[in-house]
């Protein structure tokens, strides 16, 4: 596509001379507005909207551009072949080439397919905004929802008024771009020690978050013992909180590379004995765990419970038993006690009651280990496994199923009042079916308005999260929604 006469004029004079080209040459002239009579398609460049005197243009479902917008958006320098109809898009090292009519383009001298090509319409060239944003460097995303274009866009917020079955609902949302490379999701928990709490805005500022809400339910009103969560947790890929073994439960889920679910999840924690030569000895010592990171004062005492650096320095187990201190896979001490030392490096492993029969299993110097087990009633099996999952929380009752409501309280063990009857401050969690997360904080409403307002606001899928007091909704730099108390865990959304 290079020309030796390759002629070099500036983008202002480029609609000037493709007009005086249009009257005297045979150049086809799309006419793409009678084509598409819809509105025009808004662009936001980091958040921010943008106006055009010449709007874009969604063709065969690709956003096209006028290509000085180009150069004015993404800092390109560009320029025009009138023989071959071909304009070139320059800056740094990266040189795109496109021709109007052909399917094929070049990026830095490489071949590459369109689905749709250039063209030109009513004097003015446009490109493809998804093909030229990317090749440089560009995230760029179209939102279903809204018809909206956004580039270099981490996430937004807005607050609207919905009103339907005679109320109206003050509802606020952050929009995730999970698809941006550079946007990631954590799981945040008071103080860094699960059973304490700590506020929203400090949790999400320790962190630079970008947004965050409120997570799972937690003991909120306990007075002498921790205010521990009451929904499961992942954190930074393992198991870390766990309420029913092996129950299902809706829960959110995501990997380190945003692909996100809601399901309806079952989790147990199982140990092993790690002794390789001996593969039956080493399955005759296996052992069951009953919860992780959990008081006693909640639990079960006849059990075997892991506590992990996440639960902080020290187990604060809340009854005494027999403690299997672990490092580095290795029983390194076996000791009594309701409040031992968590190594940095491992865990320990806490036995009590009727359970104290499984202490023949575990001696100074073997080595085990335990693993996270996942059981999928509903939702996406493939990021349900250790090592592929990054973080989670799980509360409920879900609200949408593949785009239909489906909210059913009590099919999930739902039958507090809270949940199935008031109307109060709601938090919500949902997915659209291009990758978009919704944070959401709704003012007053029952669990069925809930429902509705994320089918609304595009939801594919999406579950209730604590609300009440809890409900709390932050984006970059402030309280959108304050929580009237300090939290348990929360979800936040960072940069990679």
């Amino acid at each position: 596509m290079k020309n030796s006469r390759f002629g070099r004029i500036t983008v202002v004079a480029i609609c000037a001379f493709l007009l005086c080209t249009l009257l005297g040459t045979s150049t086809p002239v799309i006419n793409v507005q009678a084509q598409n009579s819809s509105s025009p398609i808004p662009i936001y460049i980091q958040g921010q909207k943008k106006s055009f005197d010449s709007p874009p243009i969604l063709k065969d479902g690709r956003v096209f551009l006028p290509i000085r917008y180009i150069s004015e958006y993404f800092g390109a320098q560009v320029t025009w072949d009138d023989q071959t109809k071909t304009v070139a898009i320059k800056q740094g090292s990266k040189t795109i080439f496109l021709q109007i009519g052909n399917p094929i383009a070049q990026i830095d001298g490489k071949e590459v397919s369109l689905d749709v090509p250039a063209f030109i319409n009513g004097a003015r060239t446009y490109v493809p905004l998804r093909f030229i944003g990317e090749a440089l460097g560009r995230y760029v995303d179209w939102d279903q929802t809204e018809r909206a274009v956004y580039i270099d866009t981490d996430a937004v917020s807005s607050t609207m008024q919905m009103s339907f079955g005679g109320k109206t609902f003050n509802v606020k949302v952050v929009k995730v771009f999970l698809n941006n490379p550079h946007v990631g999701l954590k799981i945040a928990y008071g103080q860094n020690q699960i059973g304490l709490t700590e506020s929203l805005l400090s949790m999400a500022q320790r962190s630079n978050a970008i947004a965050a809400i409120n997570g799972t339910f937690f003991r909120a009103y306990e007075t002498t013992n921790p205010k521990e969560p009451s929904g499961n947790l992942i954190i930074d890929g393992r198991i870390e909180h766990l309420c029913f073994r092996d129950k299902p439960a809706t829960t959110f889920g995501f990997t380190r590379d945003n692909r996100a679910d809601i399901g309806y999840v079952g989790m147990m924690l199982y140990g092993n004995y790690l002794q390789v030569n001996n593969p039956e000895y080493a399955w005759m010592h296996s052992w069951y765990i009953g919860t992780i990171n959990r008081s006693m004062a909640y639990w079960n005492n006849n059990s075997i419970n892991v506590y992990t650096p996440k639960r902080g320095q020290t187990t604060r187990a809340g009854a005494s038993g027999t403690n299997i201190i672990v490092e580095n896979n290795e029983i390194v001490a076996i000791v009594e006690g309701s409040n031992v030392a968590i190594p940095k490096n491992g865990y320990v492993v806490w036995i009590g009651g009727s359970e104290k029969r499984y202490l023949d299993r575990f001696a100074i110097g073997d080595k085990i280990t335990y693993e996270d087990l996942y059981f999928v009633s509903q939702g996406n099996a493939s990021i349900w496994k250790q090592g592929v999952i990054e973080g989670g929380l799980s509360a409920g009752p879900r609200l949408i199923t593949n785009g239909k409501i489906t909210v059913n309280p009590e099919a999930e063990n739902y039958t507090i009042p809270k949940i199935t009857e008031y109307s109060m401050a709601r938090s919500a969690l949902g997915l659209t079916k291009d990758n978009k997360l919704l944070m959401v904080t709704v003012n007053s409403a029952k669990i069925e308005d809930l429902a509705t307002i994320m089918q609304k606001l595009g939801a594919y899928n999406a579950m209730n999260i604590d609300g009440g007091a809890s409900s709390g909704l932050y984006y970059k730099g402030k309280l959108l929604t304050s929580p009237g108390r300090d939290l348990s865990n929360a979800l936040l959304v960072i940069r990679k």
